[in-house]
């Protein structure tokens, strides 16, 4: 199981990558992280959230930005974001 504190930084790489590859500002990066995070976290009784954690953070901002990118490109960039959060 995954706890919070993982789950924080998990949230927190996405909405780094939201601002720093995807161009957002952090206030609408925040908001939109927010909002997917509720309705993940609310999964329907017998649903766990948990596998959600298993994608890869740039994966999730992308698909929030809904611009998928060839993370080959972002590499360096996405591995800067990642060891800042300890990722």
């Amino acid at each position: 199981m995954i706890d919070s504190k993982a789950k924080d930084a998990f949230w927190d790489v996405v909405e780094d990558c939201l601002v720093e590859i995807h161009g957002l500002s952090k206030p609408a990066a925040h908001q939109r992280s927010v909002d997917l995070r509720t309705r993940i976290e609310s999964a329907p009784t017998g649903m766990s959230s948990e596998i959600f954690y298993h994608a890869e953070p740039f994966d999730i901002a992308c698909d929030i930005a809904g611009r998928q990118l060839d993370l080959s490109h972002y590499r360096f960039q996405y591995d800067y974001i990642l060891n800042r959060h300890n990722w």
